[in-house]
């Protein structure tokens, strides 16, 4: 039996990036790359997104917030990051087209890379993966109410929920509400993945991880 250790992964499977991304996260790459894509076709609906007053599509930290722009809560200026950018560009995209969902099973899918998946578009209609089946399938809002509906007559110990980063956190507050008044703390985010790493390394240095 073979009993070498597994290889690490290689550096681009687990930093991925795009082509046009810059390598470092400040300076002069980071204002070429604002400059390329707010010139693009997209460019004036991103300019018109960058200064809508809301936290940071990507890190929930206030860029813009009721300030709007590119001025932080603390009043500092010109506080916009890449990461920032690219999730506003991402947003903003076209739909998704609804043939990728019946030419492209599960597996297929599973295939692509993040970034091959983020730029097949935006999701626009809500899909479901019926139990049995390998591709995804439209499903109308009816049917969604209906499953909803079920999952939360089920006892409180068997609900949960998962909210997305890029949900606001007036929508994250109204989550937890709901959940609560069905009798359940099952309460789970983004963030319990994506700051993870965080979470440990200021509980080593602060001792609390927030």
């Amino acid at each position: 039996m073979d009993t070498q250790p597994s290889m690490p992964p290689a550096a681009n499977e687990v930093n991925e990036t795009h082509g046009n991304t810059p390598e470092m996260g400040g300076g002069l790459p980071v204002i070429e790359y604002w400059v390329r894509h707010t010139l693009s076709p997209e460019g004036p609906k991103l300019w018109k997104t960058l200064f809508h007053k809301s936290a940071c599509l990507s890190c929930a930290w206030g860029t813009g917030g009721q300030k709007g722009g590119f001025t932080n809560e603390d009043g500092e200026v010109l506080q916009r990051c890449m990461k920032s950018v690219e999730a506003i560009s991402a947003e903003i995209q076209p739909p998704v087209p609804t043939q990728v969902f019946a030419d492209r099973s599960i597996a297929e899918l599973q295939q692509l890379s993040s970034l091959e998946a983020d730029l097949l578009g935006r999701l626009s209609i809500p899909v479901i993966l019926r139990a049995g089946q390998s591709y995804y399938e439209r499903i109308s809002w009816g049917e969604i109410y209906a499953i909803a509906t079920a999952a939360f007559q089920k006892p409180p110990e068997r609900i949960a929920s998962y909210s997305s980063g890029r949900g606001s956190n007036e929508a994250a507050f109204l989550l937890q509400l709901l959940l609560r008044t069905l009798g359940s703390n099952n309460l789970v985010d983004c963030s319990d993945l994506c700051h993870a790493p965080s979470t440990v390394g200021l509980k080593q240095m602060f001792g609390t991880g927030t």
